[in-house]
């Protein structure tokens, strides 16, 4: 006769809560995990609150170890909300790459977080490098864009390019840059800062900020990666 050992059948019920490990229920009933469940035993399980709990406590705790290794052991101006691990880590160590009049400062997970440049008129070469941008966040509606479009002397590398709402690559994005392009033919001269924003360790931006000077008139827009996302001051 076939038997199930109990580790199969809590790998099975641990995948449906999120934070649990098989582990976990095995301490919690007390189970040697490669022997049989009985007939009708009943399964101590922990409720999704209680994992979501332990799992922010858990949390903290390392943000906090890790703020003050890194600040010589002083502590964060609010102790019990640090700055999350996981910003801690992306904010820093970011490093620069400068492509003619164009700078870009890239995090760990090899994203932009800030752009910034002088742009110049003539179009660059691009060999279809954009089509595999924001993988694996990208979305069905998304292509791939460019945060410094080609007509202005943009670098092909993949820092350049993002994944990008079609309908917003096309429509708002599109509109901002044909203004850039006409400022840049009345012999106008256009700098222009770029933060994309990101949720979490996601390579998709949900947002992008923008902030151009034309003969220093500064103009700010926030443009939302959706497909009808107007632009906000």
């Amino acid at each position: 006769m076939h038997t199930v050992r109990a580790g199969d059948t809590l790998t099975r019920i641990a995948a449906q809560r999120k934070g649990l490990r098989v582990s976990d229920l095995v301490w919690l009933n007390g189970l040697d995990p490669k022997q049989p469940l009985r007939i009708g035993q009943q399964i101590k399980l922990p409720h999704q609150r209680f994992l979501d709990a332990g799992r922010e406590a858990k949390n903290k705790v390392l943000a906090l170890d890790y703020y003050m290794r890194t600040h010589g052991g002083r502590l964060p101006p609010d102790p019990a909300n640090p700055p999350s691990l996981q910003s801690q880590i992306l904010d820093a160590n970011w490093r620069r790459e400068t492509r003619g009049s164009y700078d870009y400062w890239i995090d760990t997970l090899e994203r932009p977080r800030k752009i910034f440049g002088v742009l110049s008129w003539g179009w660059a070469p691009d060999r279809g490098e954009i089509r595999p941008a924001g993988r694996p966040d990208r979305r069905l509606s998304d292509e791939g864009g460019h945060y410094i479009g080609i007509r202005f002397k943009a670098p092909r590398d993949a820092f350049n390019h993002f994944a990008q709402d079609t309908n917003f690559n096309r429509g708002a994005y599109r509109r901002m840059e044909d203004s850039w392009a006409e400022d840049l033919r009345t012999g106008r001269k256009v700098f222009v800062t770029m933060e994309p924003h990101y949720i979490g360790t996601s390579r998709r931006p949900g947002s992008i900020t923008v902030t151009w000077e034309v003969d220093g008139e500064k103009q700010i827009r926030r443009f939302p990666n959706e497909p009808k996302g107007k632009p906000r001051e």
